[in-house]
């Protein structure tokens, strides 16, 4: 049984028509696609810092606040206030400083002119979420 029936697909596959398989047409990219995606990066970026930012200063503020009107230990409090509050802090400062104004100007200079975008603008570009809508 098992060879009548590839005898029969063999002779259905060789007696009908076959059609190659066409490419997919893929999306050419323009400079403004880029260019509206570096926009997009940068911005979200800018607004995680200063998420970030805020949130180590909120978590400063409160532990400050404890250990002033409490007599706690204060090397706890420093421990607290550079643990909670200086590690977002500074990841929020990072990334305003990495992604600021003046970075995503000279990055998209740098692609109008035709040279290629910094390593780690490249790398998050990778990402193809920042050309969806």
């Amino acid at each position: 049984m098992k060879k009548q029936i590839l005898c029969l697909g063999l002779l259905l596959g060789l007696g009908l028509p076959a059609f190659a398989q066409q490419a997919v047409p893929t999306a050419t990219l323009s400079r403004a696609d880029s260019a509206q995606a570096v926009h997009r990066l940068f911005s979200k970026h800018r607004t995680g810092g200063i998420v970030w930012a805020v949130i180590g200063a909120a978590f400063t503020g409160r532990i400050a606040g404890a250990a002033a009107s409490g007599s706690g230990n204060a090397g706890g409090a420093v421990v607290g206030i550079l643990a909670l509050g200086g590690v977002p802090a500074g990841i929020g400062v990072g990334k305003l400083v990495r992604f600021s104004g003046s970075r995503e100007a000279a990055a998209i200079s740098a692609l109008e002119a035709g040279k290629g975008l910094p390593h780690y603008v490249q790398r998050r570009l990778r990402n193809a979420k920042y050309f969806r809508d």
